[in-house]
This record gives C-alpha cells, structure tokens and sequence, in this order.
C-alpha cells in the first residue's frame, strides 16, 4: 500500500490537474489501485453449516439422488462408496455398498472411511455419531420440494467439491437440459391433478412432485391434506389428471366417468417417470418431454376430431 504522504500527495497531484484543465496526467502521479480478481480462491466454502476449507478427496453417498448429481457434476471419482439403492449411472456399482440412509452399514462406513458422507434423508443419531467419531463428516442436504430447490442441491454439491467461484455456472450447466424442458412446457395446460394412489391421495404443491407438475398448468388440488373423495376431486374439474400407470386400472369408478377422462385428457406416468419424480436429477427433462409427447397427442386428436375414450 502506499504511504499516507504519498496518497495525499496523489489527491493534490490529481486536483491540480483537474483545476489547471490539463488534459495530461502527471507522470509522476502514482497509478490507480485495483482490486484483481485473482485474489479470489474458491475454498474456504460454506455450504449449510458445513465450512470447507478444501476439496474432499473421497465421498460416501447414501442417497440415489445426490449419487446422480455428483457424477453428473464430474466428480465421480471421488467416489468411493454408495447405498444399496444407488443404480445410476450403471458404472458407479463397482463402489463399495454403505448401506442406506435408514439402516447406513456403520462397519462398512468406517472401512472405507470417506472423507464426507451425504445423504438426502434422516440418519440416526447413534449412526452420525460412531461415524464422525472414526474420522467421517457427515452432511445432510435437504430433499427438494421444488425445482429451485434442485439447483440448489447442485450448487451446493458443486460448492463442496468445487468450491464459491464456479459452483453456480456448475449448477446451471448441470439443470441446463431441466430447464430448457420447462420452458418448453409452461402454461401448456391449464389445470391438473396428480393421482398418486387408488384411494385417491393427491400431491399438493407442498410436495416435490405437485411442485413439478405447477409448472404445466395449475396444481387444482394444491392445497390438499388428505385423499380426496370422489366428490372432492369431481368439484375440483381439472382439466387433466395424472396417473401412475401402476394404478391407471384401479381407481374408483367415479374417476372414469370425470370429463378429464372421457376426453382423454390423461397423463400416464411409466416406472421410469416415477423414479425420476421420486428422486428427482436434471434427468427429470426426460420426464417431462415424455409428459409433453402424450399432451401433444391428445391435443392433435382433440383439433382432428378424434376421441380419446379408445385410448
């Protein structure tokens, strides 16, 4: 830094040539300070309650989702072990298994002793505490409710191994096929509700799935608590109904004689939508250009005249 004489002497310097209307700057005048940009390094990092002073080197992952991201993220072979319900991508089954979230393998956590071990759901106390006492962190990041909280999930993730300065653009390249979907799919219908079981239950939009499918149309049946009856969901008259195809054929005969599915505006899940909406990645643009395909169908057929009671 410079001395406080030759700052003052800089300021006078400075204000002498704006008085005299020079159009020179003094070449004896100190040259302007700068904040460069590469001082800036991307550890330390806080993420949650979690400070991270460096890149951990090995990872446990006890969630299928979070397993996803991190390779997909590029930082697969940090890897070093997984839970019993991690299949994708198909080359992590070669990682060690470490249990789940609920029944974690403690033994096996210690054996391969990660450097961080994340999950995206709850892990006993006892379990946190005989495995952080071997040497393991242990993190929880919250399920997501919602897509924003997805990239969220990214950007943390992308934090922890990639630190502050890139982890955004990390994130939005990771949702990048996500998002694009979505927008293609806004507003492409006007109301909705998503039959999750044959007693009814629908998602709310204070669940992940209600909060994905808000972004075609409107969620009819947002605020729900309970199953609806067939009353309930008759009243509510939405224009499409979402079903798992699981349970397309045993629903309440009430449900059939609906508009939404004599008209055959019906959105079918397969298994794999439904894994995808249970732990949800940015493969979800699969999802959605699938749910896309089947609403395009029933509106070439409604501009054509045809019927979808066939169907």
């Amino acid at each position: 830094m410079y001395k406080f004489v030759n700052k003052l002497a800089a300021v006078i310097s400075a204000a002498a040539v704006i008085l005299c209307g020079c159009s020179e700057i003094s070449q004896e005048a100190p040259a302007p300070t700068t904040v460069s940009q590469a001082e800036e390094k991307p550890y330390p990092v806080t993420v949650g309650s979690f400070v991270f002073n460096e890149q951990p080197q090995t990872v446990g992952s006890l969630s299928p989702a979070i397993t996803e991201m991190i390779c997909e993220l590029g930082y697969s072979d940090k890897l070093i072990g997984r839970s019993s319900y991690c299949d994708y991508p198909e080359n992590i089954s070669e990682k060690a298994i470490l249990g789940s979230a609920a029944n974690p393998d403690a033994d096996a956590v210690i054996a391969a002793a990660p450097q961080l071990l994340i999950s995206q759901s709850p892990i006993a106390k006892k379990d946190i505490v005989s495995i952080e006492d071997a040497g393991t962190r242990v993190m929880i990041l919250s399920a997501p409710i919602s897509v924003e909280e997805l990239y969220s999930c990214y950007n943390d993730i992308a934090a922890v191994f990639g630190g502050k300065i890139s982890c955004a653009e990390a994130a939005d390249d990771a949702m990048r096929p996500l998002s694009d979907s979505l927008r293609k799919a806004e507003n492409s219908i006007e109301s909705f509700v998503y039959i999750i079981s044959p007693d009814l239950a629908a998602a709310s939009d204070d669940t992940f799935a209600g909060n994905f499918f808000s972004n075609f149309g409107e969620n009819a049946a947002a605020d729900a608590k309970d199953a609806l009856t067939a009353e309930e969901l008759s009243a509510l008259d939405p224009e499409w109904l979402v079903i798992p195809q699981e349970i397309q054929d045993r629903l309440p005969e009430e449900v059939y004689s609906l508009d939404a599915y004599q008209s055959g505006r019906i959105i079918v899940l397969d298994s794999g939508d439904l894994e995808r909406i249970e732990r949800p990645t940015s493969r979800l643009s699969q999802t959605v250009d699938h749910i896309l395909e089947q609403i395009n169908a029933v509106k070439q057929r409604s501009d054509s005249g045809e019927s979808g009671e066939d169907e």
